[in-house]
């Protein structure tokens, strides 16, 4: 059965009252101005997700590798969140943007067989130094009040800071993808719009190279011999980065 508008609205004041809960056992103090607070609990963890599936049109976020969700508490109330995690590679107008193409480029001289082999180590290292902005809510009882764009500002400081104290890497750049050309969350706060993504997507059914006999070599780099394709109806995500450090 579909959810009504006024359903959702009731059940988010509920899974804020109960996160609010679970935030005020396990600290000290509320934060009385607008800060983060990472959701480690597990109760909190599960209604923090609940309220993505209700009120984000991606709906919650399960990331392979690192993620770091940030609850928004302003005034001593968990107001909304944000999920941090690790980015994605080969996102060229992104590696053009930020400085990462660097990486890629001349890899036969390097004696490397391929830009994505994990012997191109001086690109995964860097790439960790992009970490991926995923979700952004706000509950709809604290919107209209600039919650989200405020949260971002503080997102390019503070909640860098936490990132960097909890895997011990430096943050050279935020990146994300969306499917708005304008947003204000990203154009207020700095963020430059550096083109879209082509829309290609993994078809398993199909083979990149047919001479090719590995199929999943480590020597070589390779994981698996699918061939791109793009849908008739692909997603073409917008793609904004914003530099703090140049590599």
């Amino acid at each position: 059965m579909a959810r009504t508008f006024k359903s959702i609205a009731a059940r988010c004041e509920r899974i804020q009252q109960l996160g609010n809960d679970v935030m005020e056992e396990t600290h000290a103090f509320a934060p009385k101005r607008l800060s983060f607070v990472e959701v480690t609990d597990r109760e909190w963890r599960t209604l923090f997700d609940e309220a993505l599936d209700l009120v984000h049109y991606s709906r919650s976020c399960q990331r392979v590798g690192r993620c770091m969700r940030l609850a928004i508490v302003e005034e001593g109330k968990w107001v909304g969140g944000i999920v941090l995690g690790s980015t994605f590679p080969n996102i060229l107008v992104r590696d053009e943007n930020v400085g990462l193409r660097k990486f890629v480029t001349n890899y036969k001289r390097r004696g490397l067989i391929n830009p994505w082999t994990r012997k191109n180590r001086s690109y995964w290292t860097n790439l960790q130094k992009v970490v991926n902005h995923a979700r952004t809510f706000v509950f709809p009882q604290f919107q209209g009040k600039g919650i989200g764009i405020r949260a971002h500002r503080l997102l390019l400081t503070k909640g860098v800071k936490m990132w960097e104290q909890k895997y011990s890497d430096d943050v050279y750049a935020l990146d994300t993808l969306c499917t708005a050309d304008e947003s204000k969350l990203f154009l207020l706060n700095g963020w430059t719009k550096a083109g879209q993504t082509k829309g290609y997507t993994l078809d398993r059914t199909q083979v990149f190279s047919k001479p090719l006999k590995v199929i999943d070599s480590r020597e070589k780099g390779i994981k698996n011999n699918g061939a791109l394709t793009k849908p008739q109806n692909c997603i073409q995500w917008w793609v904004w980065t914003i530099q703090l450090k140049p590599f």
